[in-house]
């Protein structure tokens, strides 16, 4: 998922730690935001933005960074007004998405594994846009190519189609009016059911509905990423089973 959950965390983890997106841009929106939500004003957060890159972005040059932190700062200020004058908050903080069991129950009643991921992976869209928004309509209009990443499936642009327009004759999603649109609203959420499980985790969270329909899903033990396991002797995800990494030698 490429949307930062938890702006003041991420924030305060690039002061304290230097930690940074893979994309800088981001992680510089979360600082402007933040900075300006604890009450600096533009020159202050201009500061904080270029000691950041300063000590943390290889060859940064504030020359040629001056125009850019400049209009990340008066973007975020836009932002930030906007939210406040609609009474929402200023900073995404989203910690985690409950699951219902009524909601697991649907998905599996599609009785299809392309079907039941893609429609996990847009329910859990669809809740965090309700959250990030203050509202709960569950509209989803995020990138496709997006979606059916966190899907984990290899699927072709036709049937990407497809599968969409499936779970729409189903009565899973409903589409936009708008001929230029490409959102969907999801129809099956039960927000307030019986919670199955809280996804507090964001990086290959489709494996916690894999887990739920009894797949073996364990969790790597050095970095804690979760991965399908095809034995119960399985430790490691491949990154670190790549780098030669086990816990004794992270601990080193």
């Amino acid at each position: 998922m490429k949307i930062i959950l938890n702006e003041r965390h991420h924030a305060e983890q690039a002061i304290a730690h230097g930690k940074m997106d893979k994309k800088p841009t981001k992680t510089l929106i979360c600082l402007a935001k933040y900075g300006l939500q604890q009450g600096k004003n533009a020159e202050d957060t201009y500061v904080l933005l270029n000691q950041f890159m300063t000590k943390y972005y290889p060859d940064y040059n504030a020359v040629q960074w001056d125009t850019f932190l400049n209009r990340i700062i008066k973007q975020s200020q836009k932002y930030i007004k906007i939210r406040e004058e609609a009474s929402k908050s200023t900073l995404i903080e989203i910690d985690h998405v409950p699951v219902t069991h009524e909601e697991l129950q649907k998905i599996k009643q599609l009785k299809s594994k392309r079907l039941e991921k893609l429609a996990f992976v847009l329910l859990v869209y669809s809740k965090i846009n309700n959250r990030i928004n203050e509202n709960d309509t569950y509209w989803i209009n995020h990138e496709w190519k997006e979606i059916y990443g966190d899907s984990q499936m290899a699927v072709s642009k036709k049937d990407q189609g497809l599968l969409v327009h499936k779970l729409i004759q189903l009565g899973y999603l409903k589409e936009s009016q708008r001929v230029d649109s490409t959102n969907v609203q999801v129809l099956f959420a039960v927000e307030h059911g019986e919670v199955a499980f809280q996804l507090v985790r964001f990086d290959d969270f489709v494996l916690e509905y894999s887990r739920w329909k009894g797949e073996n899903i364990k969790n790597c033990t050095v970095c804690g990423k979760r991965m399908l396991a095809k034995s119960n002797r399985m430790k490691y995800c491949k990154e670190c089973k790549k780098a030669g990494i086990n816990p004794i030698r992270k601990l080193l």
